[in-house]
Formats: C-alpha cells, sequence, structure tokens
C-alpha cells in the first residue's frame, strides 16, 4: 500500500507540469496575453531559465538545512507543496490581454519555484516507501501513475471547458475563463491527491541526527573525498542531460504551436496520447532499473533522446510530429526515474535533504542553458531549428555518464 501512497503523489503533481506549463498555460500566454506565438515562447523559456538559477541557488541551501532539524523534510515539503498549489489558483487573475504578461511570468516563477522543491523533498522519500529489491519498481510506478492520472484530468478539460460552446459554469470564452478556470481544476487536483502522503508522513519518523553538521563542508563532502565521487560525477552528468528535460518539458507546448499549429484542443489530445505511452514507458523502465541497473538504464534512454530530438526537428507535420512525441514519452520517465533511484542508492541516510537539494542543483544549476539558448534561437533564428541545440547538452550529459557506468 505504500508504494501505491507514494505514487499517488506523482498523480497529484503531474497535472500542474503537462497542463500549467506544457499544453496549456505555455501556448495560452504565448498566443492569447502576448499575442505573438514566437515571442511569447521566448519569455516564457527565459522565465524558465531564470527560475532555473533560483531553484539551483536555493534549493541546495534549503536541503542541507532541512538535515540540520528534527522532521525538517517533511514540513519542508508539505509547505513548498501548499504555496506551489496556492500561486497555481493565481493564474486564474492571467487576462488575455498584454498587460497581463509581467504578472503571468511571475505567477509561473512563484508557481514553478515551489513546485520544485517540493519535488526535491518528494524524491528523498523514495527510501522510506520502498525497499532495495523493488526501489526501481516504486519509482518507475511513481511516474507511471503520475502519467496516467493526467488522462482523467486532460478529458474532464477537454469535455467540460475546451470542447463545449456552453461550459461547465457557463463561463465566459471571450475573456479566456474557460481556460483561466483550469488553474482552480490542477490546483484542487494536487491539494486532493498530496493529503494521503501528508498523512503518512506526519506519522512517520525521519532518520535525524542529532549531531549538527556544517552546511557547507557537508555539502563538499558528498562531491569530493580526494577525488570527485561518485555522486560527484553522476550530478556532474546529469547537469547536463536534465537541461534537455527541461527544455523538452517546459517548451514542447509552445514549439508544437509555433511550429506545427498545433491549438489548445489538438495539444490536449497530443498530451492524452502521449501520457498513456509514458505511463507504460516509466512502468516497465522501473522494471528494467531492478534487473539491470540504474546506470544502464540511463545511458540508453539518453541515446534514444538524441535520436528522438533530430525526428521532432525534421518532422514535416503533425502526425510526424505526433509520433516523435510519443518516443519522447517512453524514454523520459525511465530516465527521470532511474535518476532518482540511482541518487537514493549513493547517498547516506542522514544526508537525503542536502543530497537531493544537489541532485535539484543538479537539474537546475545550468538548466536556465537550455531554455534561454532555445528560446534566444527561437526569438533570433528560427523556432523549428532552435531545439536541436538541446541533443549537445544530452551527448555531453552521456558521455561524463558513461565514465560512471565503468566505475
Amino acid at each position: 500500500m505504500k508504494k501505491i501512497i507514494y505514487g499517488l503523489f506523482d498523480v497529484a503533481n503531474s497535472p500542474f507540469t503537462i497542463i500549467i506549463i506544457t499544453f496549456v498555460f505555455g501556448p495560452y500566454f504565448a498566443k492569447e496575453i502576448v499575442g505573438d506565438p514566437v515571442k511569447g515562447a521566448a519569455y516564457w523559456q527565459w522565465t524558465a531559465g531564470i527560475c532555473a538559477v533560483a531553484i539551483a541557488l536555493f534549493g541546495t541551501l534549503i536541503g542541507a538545512i532541512s538535515d540540520n532539524i528534527k522532521n525538517g523534510r517533511k514540513y519542508f515539503f508539505i509547505i513548498s507543496t501548499a504555496l506551489c498549489i496556492t500561486f497555481t489558483t493565481f493564474f486564474y487573475n492571467a487576462m488575455p490581454s498584454t498587460e497581463y504578461i509581467f504578472y503571468t511570468l511571475i505567477i509561473f516563477f512563484l508557481a514553478n519555484f515551489f513546485y520544485e522543491i517540493s519535488i526535491m523533498f518528494y524524491h528523498s522519500f523514495l527510501n522510506n516507501f520502498s525497499d532495495k529489491k523493488n526501489i526501481g519498481y516504486v519509482s518507475g510506478l511513481g511516474f507511471s501513475l503520475g502519467y496516467i492520472a493526467i488522462l482523467p484530468v486532460l478529458y474532464f478539460i477537454l469535455e467540460f471547458f475546451l470542447i463545449p460552446e456552453s461550459t461547465l459554469f457557463n463561463l465566459d470564452k471571450s475573456s479566456s475563463e474557460h481556460i483561466r478556470m483550469i488553474a482552480y481544476v490542477v490546483a484542487i487536483w494536487f491539494l486532493i491527491f498530496s493529503i494521503p502522503i501528508f498523512a503518512v508522513l506526519l506519522d512517520t519518523k525521519i532518520k535525524f541526527s542529532n549531531k549538527k553538521k556544517k552546511i557547507f563542508p557537508s555539502l563538499k563532502s558528498i562531491l569530493w573525498d580526494k577525488g570527485l565521487t561518485q555522486k560527484g560525477t553522476f550530478l556532474i552528468a546529469r547537469l547536463f542531460y536534465a537541461d534537455g528535460l527541461v527544455v523538452l518539458i517546459t517548451g514542447g507546448g509552445v514549439y508544437a504551436a509555433g511550429v506545427h499549429g498545433f491549438n489548445v484542443k489538438e495539444l490536449i489530445v497530443l498530451a492524452f496520447i502521449g501520457n498513456l505511452i509514458a505511463a507504460i514507458g516509466a512502468y516497465v523502465g522501473g522494471y528494467f532499473n531492478d534487473r539491470f541497473g540504474s546506470k544502464k538504464v540511463i545511458k540508453y534512454c539518453l541515446v534514444a533522446l538524441m535520436l528522438t530530438i533530430v525526428i521532432l526537428v525534421l518532422s514535416r507535420n503533425k502526425q510526424e510530429f505526433f509520433v516523435a512525441v510519443l518516443f519522447v514519452g517512453i524514454f523520459a520517465g525511465p530516465l527521470q526515474s532511474a535518476s532518482r533511484v540511482l541518487m537514493m542508492n549513493l547517498l547516506n541516510p542522514e544526508d537525503l535533504g542536502k543530497g537531493f537539494g544537489l541532485f535539484t542543483f543538479s537539474a537546475r544549476s545550468t538548466a536556465f542553458i537550455g531554455p534561454l539558448l532555445v528560446g534566444t534561437l527561437t526569438y533570433f533564428v528560427s523556432q523549428k531549428y532552435a531545439l536541436l541545440a538541446v541533443i549537445p547538452l544530452f551527448y555531453i550529459g552521456y558521455y561524463l555518464f558513461k565514465k560512471l557506468e565503468t566505475s
């Protein structure tokens, strides 16, 4: 039962990533608020990049502080989740007018910042809901449930807000209220499915050392011990390939809208089928993780994603792009899941807060490079070919990761 409860938080947070960041509010911001899909895509990516810098700077520090406070990790987890949910509701006020550009970007920044902090702490509780024999399965199951959970939410949004002429609550389409109201749907869903893990953790004793550790020396010991540690090598490799994932996750919707002309309804359908495929990939990836190890799963997923980006860029129409997105779904989930498992296996129990703070740092400290690079190339060159900038990020991560695999 505990493994299901752990996975329910993936159920809770997945609509935030898919709907708020990628498929609904990203394109809505670009088309309706900015009024220019290309400029809007650039603004959205730039904000994602700036937010990544803030997460990198403060995430590790917050994680380290939590290790020095009794039950700090679980309380920080609950508070950051609550703040993300709260700021998500503020998207409702983002009217389709250029006057709301800065308002929307500020809300996006705050909601995304606290989302990432909550995910950082969530990762650190994987051992509390699994054991050595099934840790890959539990991690993969969580991602799989998250991908599946988005399907009823997307169906509800399509059926009651986007497709009908007369929407649920008779919302005013002229002011895009039927799209803005989706923020409340996401926030309520997030809150409901977060409650089970909160309830379990509040009754769980978290391993805690009464001996206070100095923050910066303890962080250094994780990365360096008479040379770069395995954890350090892994985190440096992840600096790069996680950056590529950030671009695909935050920019997929605006790319589809800008390059191939996907409208909101088509984006929802794309997300619906893509997430179904991703759920299968994450679940099977968890099985392979336990059988063959996290390192091999990560390596092969990186190779597959590099090839997939080429297919995305070369796609000539909506149908070809659609097929390429399915391949992204197949490999992105196992890559994220195996990375979480590998980090958990490398850490000591008393270092989980700071360890996953560094894990988040490795995903965000250079994460401004990908979005800012793609956003800038989109603005000045071409949105279609800007996505190729992601391939070097994946390749550098792959090259560095091969050294860890042989160690």
